[in-house]
């Protein structure tokens, strides 16, 4: 399927005269990259850092901050949505810094069973 797509987008691009090799060559990336995207999607992020994009509670807790904000620029600036705001915040703020701390508490651990069973290449790798 995904080489059929591929095959009939391109085949509808060639039907244009008169391109360039530099036209053609970026018209064929442009075109197996956004039919790789629809099919395979983009990938998780995966970093060694104590901030998961991928996280869902944090996704949830980030929109709602978003969407507090949103409602203080839009509406009057009154006591209800800027306490809503500050409370979206707090809490966002509270779950990144547990975030934080479990990482930053785990990684020693990780390190030293690196150490620990002579596994320079883990070692130096979650350095």
């Amino acid at each position: 399927m995904y080489e059929q797509e591929v095959d009939n987008a391109l085949a509808q691009w060639e039907e244009k005269e008169n391109s360039t090799p530099d036209e053609e060559c970026a018209t064929t990336h442009q075109v197996v990259y956004n039919t790789a995207n629809t099919y395979v999607g983009k990938p998780d992020r995966k970093h060694q850092d104590w901030f998961d994009p991928n996280d869902q509670e944090l996704q949830t807790l980030m929109s709602r901050r978003d969407q507090a904000h949103q409602r203080v620029l839009q509406t009057r600036n009154t006591r209800s949505t800027t306490t809503a705001y500050k409370g979206a915040c707090r809490l966002l703020q509270k779950r990144t810094c547990a975030t934080k701390s479990d990482w930053w508490e785990r990684k020693p651990v990780e390190l030293q069973r690196a150490a620990d069973s002579n596994n320079m290449k883990g070692f130096y790798n979650g350095l």
